[in-house]
């Protein structure tokens, strides 16, 4: 079960692709990552630009995340209802910061719940000493993931085709 998983989630990091550009071309501080929504072939992630303060925490950063794209395009990987309950550093482990959310979250399994888990990391691993998150729902980690400390770094955000081009 683990290995399918574990290849599901390859192949799937292997097809998103990441807009490094907010609206009309200009770069954004703080991008949030969302699902796209086309059909067929394409980036399974996209993000859009972050309009809170200039120097966010991760709070402000998930309550943007939480509350939805506004973004044609885009559609959230939350359950209706999911809520930020708490969030701090990890204490055992230096820079992973530790993310709680409302018991609705694990209700996601499979590729759902990885799609949700990197939005999270994405978003929140643009923030200084951020290295990892590791999120808590319903006071514990979901059990069949195959490590519990996400790392941004992990997603692989554009065809290896497309960096031979540019």
């Amino acid at each position: 079960m683990k290995g399918k998983l574990l290849a599901l989630l390859t192949l799937i990091l292997l097809l998103c692709a990441a807009c490094g550009q907010g609206e009309a071309g200009r770069e954004a501080d703080y991008l949030l990552y969302f699902v796209a929504s086309q059909g067929g072939h394409g980036p399974a992630l996209d993000t859009e630009p972050y309009s809170g303060t200039a120097e966010p925490d991760p709070e402000s950063l998930l309550t943007a995340l939480l509350a939805g794209p506004s973004r044609e395009g885009l559609v959230s990987p939350f359950p209706r209802g999911v809520t930020l309950q708490r969030w701090e550093w990890d204490q055992d482990q230096a820079n992973n910061l530790q993310v709680w959310l409302s018991e609705q979250y694990s209700g996601l399994a499979d590729i759902s719940l990885t799609m949700a888990d990197y939005c999270v990391a994405l978003t929140l691993g643009q923030l200084e000493g951020v290295e990892s998150v590791e999120i808590i729902s319903e006071g514990h980690t979901a059990n069949y993931r195959s490590h519990q400390r996400l790392r941004p770094e992990e997603a692989v955000l554009a065809d290896q085709g497309d960096r031979a081009g540019k």
